[in-house]
C-alpha cells in the first residue's frame, strides 16, 4: 500500500504571508489572480454553519447506520458497504450524492447539494470561470481514507484541460490530527517526472508521493473551520495527510465544477454521462446508469434488496463470474 507521506514540514499558511493571505471573491481580480498563480484559494466562512450541520445530522440519521446498503466509493469506484473505523466513522467517502435514491436518503442528498450549490460557491465559480459552472462529481467524507497525492485532471477534467475546479467544504472544524486536506501551491504549472500512465497504478501513486515528500514545492494543509471552502485547479497536486488521532473525524463535502460552455471528460472511463438535473439553479451531472433494463434491475435490487444484492455479488466472486 502506498503511504501518502508529506514533507517533514507541513505549512498551515503560505510561507511569508499573514494569517489570511487569500483575497476574498468580493475582490474579483485579486481573487482570480491568486488562484491562477497559486492553483488554489481559501474562502473563509463561505457556507452557513447551519447548512453544514444539517448535512452532518442527515448523514448520521440516514446513511451512517445503514450497515447493509451499497454506496459508490471513491477509492475503488465500486458500490460497496460501509467500512467503519475503530471510532465508528465511515472510512471511505461516498461518491455522487446526486445519484443516491431519494426514497432512502432524501434529507442527506438534499442537504449535501444545498452545501455544494450554495450561492457563495456559485459566485466564486463565476469569478474564476468568467461564466456559470456545473457540477460533474460530488463526495462526502466522514473519516479519512488518506487520499493519495494526485491531480484531478488525470481522472476527470473539463474539455480544456485544467479548467475544472475542485471544491472542498469543511462541514465541521477539521482537527489537525484528523488528516487534513493538503495542496502543493503552484504545482499546476509543474510536471512530475514519470506521472504519465495509469493514475490508479501503484507506480503513479509512488511517484506523486515522492514528489510531495522530496520535491521543491511547499506542502500546505490550511486550517479549515466549519463553512470554509477550498478551491483548487484540476492540475494542482493535492491529497490528505495521514490521520494522527483515529478519534477525529474530517466531515466534509466536495464537488468538481466545469465551466458551462465546456464539455467534461472522464480520463479513466470510456465516456461521460450526458444526463443532469437542476438544483439551486446549478446543473448537476447524474452518473447512475439506467441505460438498459438489466442495469435498471441491478440498480433496483442494490437499492431495495441490498442483502440479496450482496449475496449475488458474493456468489459471483466465488464462481469467477
Amino acid at each position: 500500500m502506498i503511504r501518502v507521506l508529506p514533507r517533514r514540514t507541513v505549512l498551515e499558511q503560505p510561507a511569508g504571508c499573514g494569517d489570511d493571505p487569500c483575497p476574498p471573491p468580493s475582490r474579483p481580480q485579486e481573487f482570480r489572480d491568486w488562484f491562477e498563480r497559486e492553483g488554489y484559494v481559501h474562502v473563509r466562512g463561505a457556507i452557513p454553519p447551519r447548512l453544514c450541520q444539517a448535512g452532518i445530522d442527515a448523514f448520521r440519521r440516514e446513511v451512517l447506520p445503514d450497515h447493509v446498503g451499497f454506496f459508490e466509493r471513491h477509492a475503488s469506484g465500486k458500490f460497496e458497504r460501509h467500512v467503519y473505523t475503530p471510532a465508528g466513522f465511515m472510512k471511505y467517502p461516498i461518491m455522487n450524492l446526486q445519484d443516491l435514491p431519494e426514497r432512502k436518503y432524501a434529507a442527506f442528498r438534499r442537504a449535501g447539494l444545498n452545501v455544494l450549490t450554495h450561492p457563495a460557491i456559485q459566485r466564486a465559480m463565476r469569478v474564476l470561470c468568467n461564466e456559470p459552472a456545473r457540477i460533474v462529481h460530488t463526495m462526502y467524507f466522514d473519516g479519512n481514507q488518506t487520499t493519495w497525492a494526485h491531480r484531478d485532471g488525470h481522472y476527470i477534467d473539463a474539455g480544456q484541460a485544467g479548467s475544472m475546479i475542485g471544491v472542498w467544504v469543511a462541514a465541521e472544524d477539521i482537527d489537525p490530527q484528523a488528516g487534513r486536506f493538503f495542496v502543493l501551491p503552484r504545482s499546476h504549472r509543474m510536471r512530475v517526472p514519470g506521472e504519465e500512465g495509469d493514475p490508479n497504478s501503484p507506480e503513479y501513486k509512488q511517484r506523486m508521493a515522492d514528489f510531495v515528500r522530496h520535491g521543491p514545492l511547499d506542502c500546505l494543509a490550511p486550517v479549515l473551520r466549519q463553512g470554509d471552502v477550498l478551491l483548487w485547479s484540476s492540475l494542482t497536486i493535492h491529497g490528505s495527510l495521514p490521520t494522527a488521532d483515529p478519534r477525529c473525524s474530517r466531515r466534509s463535502f466536495t464537488a468538481h465544477y466545469v465551466p458551462a460552455s465546456q464539455a467534461y471528460q472522464w480520463n479513466v472511463r470510456p465516456q461521460a454521462s450526458r444526463r443532469s438535473m437542476r438544483f439551486n439553479k446549478v446543473d448537476v451531472v447524474l452518473h447512475r446508469d439506467d441505460s438498459s433494463w438489466l442495469r435498471r434491475l441491478r440498480n433496483r435490487v442494490r437499492e431495495d434488496w441490498p442483502r440479496t444484492y450482496g449475496m449475488l455479488q458474493s456468489l459471483r466472486k466465488q464462481t469467477g463470474g
